[in-house]
């Protein structure tokens, strides 16, 4: 929870279905001033404007999937915390590591909120 005065800190979103994006909006935007990129290029751009806190990641996307994403990060030595919120768990558990964390795509976001609560709180 933040304090009155505090900078909010801010979360992007990449996901190519609409629905999920605004569902992880409405859970978060509370806590985060919410970005929304539709795929791992877009959510490139968004980044040559400002570094978020906090990036929730789909890994099946068009133009730019998230493992591809990643890697561009790693290349760009950006630091920020990931979480990869895919329904391909098997093919995103190999992405996963300290910076990185894999959850199950669900409606049910308790998971999700946990990882975003737990990576929010990382020193970059």
């Amino acid at each position: 929870m933040r304090r009155d005065g505090e900078p909010r800190r801010t979360l992007l979103v990449i996901d190519d279905e609409p629905a999920w994006r605004s569902l992880y909006r409405l859970e978060f935007e509370s806590r985060f001033k919410v970005i929304e990129a539709a795929d791992g290029r877009d959510g490139l751009e968004k980044l040559e404007s400002s570094l978020p806190d906090l990036v929730i990641l789909d890994l099946a996307m068009p133009r730019m999937d998230g493992a591809r994403f990643l890697a561009c990060l790693q290349d760009k030595g950006v630091r920020t915390p990931v979480i990869v919120c895919s329904a391909l768990e098997a093919e995103a558990q190999p992405l996963e590591r300290p910076s990185v964390r894999v959850v199950p795509k669900s409606t049910d976001l308790t998971e999700l909120s946990r990882a975003v609560l737990t990576l929010s709180s990382v020193p970059r």
